[in-house]
């Protein structure tokens, strides 16, 4: 079966509903987003922690977030967004990055306090030990926003504008003549309802099982790959080695109904640590952990009360003191991934090699908080061949091979 699209973005996760939302809004006729989950069980932005903020290293990621988190505010109603605040502790190397950044933060109209240690324990009592912290920002526009109603609210306006999100669309190759691609392919699910066991096989192991598919095939006259954390494993299917790997992160829900993090926003330790309380009531906080020594892989098993006890329990009750985080109660979690790029900044841009196929993703935990940003500059390349409100060009995908990196060494 054959069809015909002006535009074809395959993966619906933010930043495809955010790049068919923008091309939608540029009034781009025909365009279509696939994807095997439209519900995003294991989608990266659905899996998230919901923090936005804009205080990054490179210029590139602190415009992209400043931009996505003006047009948030229009929008807080809709998407729960909560500017209330990032207070992010550093120790002594990440601190002296964070210092020479201060300029540029005024520069971009982004706000942020430094504090010092004396100053952090007005902000932060119940961090009795500030062991290992030189100091921290507070960023007070910065915030937290719901992921899902987000990713719905562009989706909804890209489909009010005529775009087609079809579900249970596996990506299974290409057909590419002279570096041009004239086909995708694809695998549909015809049954009833698509069962978990084969969406985590396809998930994980990248493998059809089962009996109810049926090929499709699309002519596109471009084609937008926002697979994310799989932009290693779908860029196979254009020939092309995308130099991304997907990387598990936990997150834990717990109780604590003695401190109470209702009014603040996301507060991130030096070790790595980070968290805030979740929904604003009943003393619920969501909380994750950076591990240096996690394995890439696709991988989405929760290490549960183990994970919590070790990761997350433990480093709130040193901060404490033995003081404060001493009756927390886990209740459950989760685990995402997140798309890794060499340097863990985002990829934005045409393949090298290929006249019709543009790749976005890799954005290292920050899809969420740049997809406003990110979706436009994609949307303006494809249809003016340029960036016309935020240059991008940085994140080209043939910037490794160039020597451009663009290392990010203020995130977690």
């Amino acid at each position: 079966m054959a069809m015909q699209e002006e535009f074809l973005i395959i993966g619906a996760g933010i930043l495809g509903s955010a790049t068919a939302w923008h091309l939608a809004q540029l009034q781009v006729p025909n365009i279509t987003v696939i994807d095997l989950d439209l519900a995003g069980t294991y989608s990266s932005s659905e899996l998230n922690a919901g923090g936005a903020r804009a205080t990054w290293w490179q210029d590139i990621n602190m415009e992209l977030a400043r931009d996505s988190l003006i047009f948030y505010r229009t929008i807080a109603a809709d998407i729960q967004f909560f500017p209330k605040g990032y207070l992010f502790l550093y120790p002594r190397s990440k601190w002296e990055i964070a210092l020479s950044k201060q300029k540029r933060y005024e520069s971009l109209g982004i706000p942020v306090e430094y504090l010092e240690p004396g100053e952090i324990k007005s902000r932060l009592p119940e961090f009795t030990n500030l062991k290992g912290i030189t100091g921290a920002t507070y960023s007070p526009e910065d915030g937290l926003l719901d992921p899902h109603l987000l990713k719905e609210y562009y989706r909804q306006g890209a489909k009010d504008h005529g775009v087609t999100f079809l579900d249970r669309h596996y990506f299974t190759g290409a057909q590419i003549e002279q570096g041009r691609l004239n086909a995708i392919q694809t695998q549909v699910w015809r049954g009833e309802g698509l069962p978990e066991k084969i969406l985590h096989t396809l998930i994980t192991e990248h493998r059809l099982s089962g009996d109810h598919w049926e090929t499709h095939t699309f002519h596109p006259h471009i084609v937008i790959n926002c697979t994310g954390a799989w932009l290693g494993s779908t860029g196979l299917h254009f020939q092309k080695k995308v130099p991304v790997h997907p990387l598990r992160r936990q997150i834990s829900l717990f109780s604590s109904h003695e401190e109470d993090f209702g009014s603040r926003g996301m507060i991130v330790d030096s070790s790595g640590l980070y968290f805030h309380a979740e929904g604003g009531s009943d003393g619920l906080i969501l909380a994750g952990y950076s591990n240096k020594d996690e394995p890439a892989g696709f991988r989405f098993q929760y290490d549960g009360a183990s994970f919590f006890d070790r990761k997350i329990w433990l480093r709130l009750y040193r901060r404490g003191g033995g003081r404060y985080f001493t009756a927390l109660k886990h209740l459950r979690g989760w685990s995402g991934l997140y798309g890794i790029s060499p340097d863990r900044t985002a990829l934005l841009g045409r393949v090298p090699g290929m006249a019709n196929l543009y790749e976005l993703g890799a954005a290292t935990g920050r899809g969420v908080m740049q997809s406003y940003a990110l979706g436009r500059a994609m949307a303006e390349l494809v249809t003016l061949g340029r960036f016309s409100t935020l240059d991008a060009t940085p994140l080209d995908p043939n910037r490794f091979q160039q020597g451009g990196f663009l290392p990010e060494n203020l995130d977690i």
